[in-house]
């Protein structure tokens, strides 16, 4: 898909992040249409590029995390090669670092070293804990993050209380959203005349800020009086089938005597579940109810399970593996995924971003780039071809 009409078309991105959170985030531009350079030290490069599943040396968490993005390896920490950097700011909309607190300002791409040669520039540092207070020193990676900021006991074992990692980088992808979302945001107030600006946003945060509102639990009132509600997703199990799994969401009174109704069970005999109220009053009469409806759910066949629950109109799904998903039907109409050719990784199947833009359509960037692919071109593009030698003799330039 072409991203070239994108909603972000026309604006330019230094990215000078690694691993996920920020990349990720700067990667949504890029489907978006943004033109989004990733500048990487000479030689390693992203760290990324050698964890997770793998083809020909390519990793599906970097390109993921850099697709639409062209590549840039030099040395910032060498005068000529932060003298490239900076012609490059002139003329760029956004610049984006995940480096420690205090690194920017020692390397001199602080913001305020940054805006004084771009008034009009969106600045996004990102941070593991925060830009200040006493963690803000210290290294942080999802799973770090996921333990500080209360992920870990949320996911807890409901029957033994033992903390858990949830099995993916969410604290990396929620951040890497909040990056794109920030960005934008910023741009529209300096497209309404209100300038450039500096963000600061961190993984705690992200994390706190997605968990809060369902996962709080008492701890959002202050006042003694508050009471413990009934839980939206903690300890929902799924339904066992006799050959597989799902899940059903009955919320309102026609869905839950829907679902018993799917497994022959009579709700209606019992008056203390037939409103939204009684079943509120009467939790424990509620679980006697919906265990008789899982011990008959046990009996039936999946996919038979599901098309009696769709028939009485019962939010629920089949429980799929993801690796089954690209060839479902409602993923294809939904034209979820989509398939290129990757110079070195060979066919790949990615998902496109989630919305859909009518009037800029967003599609999927080109392959992720190897490090420094990008190098002569830029150069180039800079007027800076005569130099191109001269700084990868120095070891400035990959």
């Amino acid at each position: 898909m072409d991203t070239s009409q994108g909603p972000l078309q026309g604006i330019t991105v230094l990215d000078l992040s690694t691993a996920i959170a920020a990349p990720f985030g700067s990667a949504m531009m890029a489907d978006q249409g943004a033109e989004v350079i990733k500048v990487e030290p000479p030689g390693i490069g992203d760290v990324m590029r050698y964890i997770g599943s793998s083809c020909h040396g390519v990793t599906a968490m970097f390109h993921m995390a850099n697709r639409g993005k062209r590549g840039l390896a030099i040395d910032l920490k060498q005068e000529q090669g932060l003298a490239v950097f900076l012609k490059l700011v002139a003329d760029a909309d956004v610049v984006i670092h995940n480096f420690r607190v205090g690194v920017v300002e020692r390397l001199g791409i602080s913001y305020n070293d940054l805006s004084a040669i771009n008034p009009e520039l969106i600045y996004i540092s990102v941070y593991g804990f925060g830009h200040q207070g006493p963690d803000a020193h210290r290294r942080a990676y999802d799973n770090v993050v996921q333990a500080f900021s209360g992920v870990t006991y949320n996911q807890a074992n409901t029957e033994t209380g033992e903390p858990m990692q949830c099995y993916q980088a969410i604290a990396d992808k929620m951040t890497g959203m909040n990056v794109s979302m920030a960005a934008s945001s910023a741009l529209f107030a300096r497209a309404m005349g209100r300038g450039g600006q500096h963000i600061r946003l961190n993984m705690v945060d992200s994390m706190v800020h997605f968990l809060w509102m369902d996962a709080s639990e008492k701890a959002t009132f202050l006042e003694p009086e508050a009471k413990l509600g009934q839980q939206v997703a903690k300890g929902v199990k799924l339904m066992k089938f006799a050959n597989g799994y799902g899940q059903s969401a009955p919320v309102s009174d026609v869905e839950f005597h829907g679902l018993c109704a799917a497994f022959d069970v009579d709700s209606h005999a019992e008056p203390r579940v037939e409103t939204i109220i009684d079943r509120a009053a009467n939790n424990e009469v509620v679980a006697e109810v919906i265990q008789q409806v899982y011990a008959n759910a046990a009996k039936i066949d999946v996919d038979e399970a599901i098309a009696a629950m769709i028939a009485n109109d019962v939010p629920c799904a089949k429980a799929m593996d993801i690796k089954d998903l690209p060839e479902h039907p409602q993923m294809i109409a939904n034209g979820t995924f989509i398939s290129s050719e990757h110079p070195i990784a060979g066919r790949i199947r990615e998902p496109r971003m989630a919305p859909q833009f009518e009037g800029t359509p967003a599609g999927v960037g080109f392959s992720s780039p190897s490090v420094g692919q990008h190098n002569d071109e830029i150069m180039h593009e800079l007027g800076l071809a005569d130099d191109i030698e001269d700084l990868r003799a120095a070891g400035i330039l990959s």
